[in-house]
């Protein structure tokens, strides 16, 4: 299973910590951290399998997740968790726009955030083995 973190280079202390909080609690060699616009468009250009990636986008401002917006046809078809920059009615239907899995904030601890990914990721390890026992 595959992390794609957006975390954009200009998030500061708020990207900072949340690099690495994940990091710290999701130790992979399959998570991918992009630090700008572009080379996160020319990612979500490649070919994508839907149930081996989780696309984790921190949108720090509401400037960066007016930013990510214009990417939302290269989302289509991918699981998007978002963290928002505030909990307010237009922030919210913006993030409805990207029809995430999941949305928290960047105030958040994250723990949140952490049982939701630990969840999906679990589910495609129990699909994996309910697939390889399914056929005796």
């Amino acid at each position: 299973m595959s992390l794609i973190l957006f975390v954009h280079q200009d998030a500061s202390q708020k990207g900072a910590k949340f690099k690495k909080h994940m990091e710290q609690n999701f130790k992979s060699p399959e998570i991918e951290i992009f630090q700008t616009l572009n080379s996160f468009k020319v990612r979500l250009k490649r070919v994508s399998i839907y149930d081996k990636e989780i696309f984790v986008l921190l949108a720090d401002s509401k400037d960066r997740l007016k930013e990510l917006t214009s990417l939302i046809d290269l989302m289509e078809g991918r699981r998007i968790v978002l963290i928002l920059p505030d909990n307010s009615d237009h922030t919210t239907s913006c993030a409805h726009h990207f029809f995430p899995r999941y949305f928290t904030y960047v105030n958040d601890t994250y723990d949140d955030l952490d049982a939701v990914l630990i969840k999906m990721t679990k589910q495609k390890k129990d699909k994996q083995h309910l697939n390889f026992n399914g056929g005796n």
